[in-house]
């Protein structure tokens, strides 16, 4: 399976990062997508505006029409259903081991 699901606002999404939208989100954070946990070999955690960009870009493939204000009233409803922004990055780390941006386990990820 290349995506997830996640739900929000009592609604359901598959999220998805193809490489079209991979490419888009680099340019739109100005970086490559894996980074946005590290800076100069060091862990951070990413900023909202990262975690909104992820999330309009992985909405692309199979929910068609969603903006990126549809995307930050998403990540709004998410919140307020009492997740964190850290849960969030979790959801980030699956989206990317689906995607085939991370490895999906230490096995696969000891042979890279």
């Amino acid at each position: 399976m290349n995506y997830i699901d996640f739900e929000a606002g009592n609604k359901s999404y598959k999220l998805r990062l193809n490489t079209r939208n991979i490419v888009a989100l680099e340019k739109n954070i100005g970086r490559n997508p894996v980074s946005i946990f590290f800076d100069g070999g060091d862990e951070r955690v990413p900023t909202i505006t990262e975690m909104v960009a992820v999330l309009h870009a992985s909405l692309q493939q199979y929910n068609h029409g969603i903006s990126l204000n549809d995307a930050f009233d998403i990540f709004d409803a998410y919140i307020e259903e009492g997740h964190s922004t850290m849960e969030f990055i979790k959801v980030i780390m699956e989206l990317y081991q689906a995607s085939g941006l991370v490895p999906k386990n230490e096995e696969e990820a000891k042979n890279v």
